[in-house]
């Protein structure tokens, strides 16, 4: 019976410290921030037919749309413990996939035209299954193609180039 109080004392700790991000303007662009220009340099590595302002506006509607999402879901760090409370009832959404759903949507009324979004999952079929959103073109390879989770660090957007990504293996969906 101790351990079933110390689990709920755990538990109500820590669904009551959900992260939030402050300072989300979703309209008001300002391209200055360190990790949107990095995003965009690594978007234009892709294609020289990838045109610089797209690549700009995607990075930072990808970035800041994340943090949005992790307000949204009231996100507790880490990821997987978030997981565990949505399994326990005590959290609605915040899955990878809530999250690649989600920015998928989002991007996508955004129309952009000189790259598309895909979807990826490591371990199908597993217990940790993951699934995130790949920004890519026609004349760019799936492996050579960016990663967008933002589901990994809880809000805070992780890219790398999907054969870079030492921590999941990724395929098409």
């Amino acid at each position: 019976m101790k351990q079933f109080f110390i689990l709920i004392t755990i538990i109500l700790s820590f669904t009551a410290c959900s992260i939030k991000h402050d300072n989300i303007k979703l309209k008001d662009r300002s391209y200055e921030n360190k990790k949107i220009k990095k995003l965009a340099r690594d978007i234009l590595s892709l294609s020289k037919e990838i045109d610089k302002k797209e690549a700009l506006k995607v990075s930072y509607d990808a970035i800041t749309y994340s943090k949005y999402l992790a307000n949204k879901f009231q996100v507790v760090k880490p990821a997987l413990f978030h997981n565990t409370l949505i399994n326990l009832n005590l959290k609605e959404k915040g899955f990878c996939y809530h999250y690649a759903n989600e920015l998928q949507l989002y991007l996508k009324t955004k129309k952009f035209k000189t790259f598309n979004f895909i979807r990826a999952v490591a371990n199908r079929g597993e217990y940790f299954e993951h699934s995130s959103l790949v920004l890519t073109r026609d004349d760019v390879s799936f492996e050579n193609s960016i990663i967008l989770d933002a589901w990994r660090d809880s809000g805070e957007l992780f890219w790398s180039k999907v054969k870079d990504d030492v921590k999941y293996k990724w395929e098409k969906k």
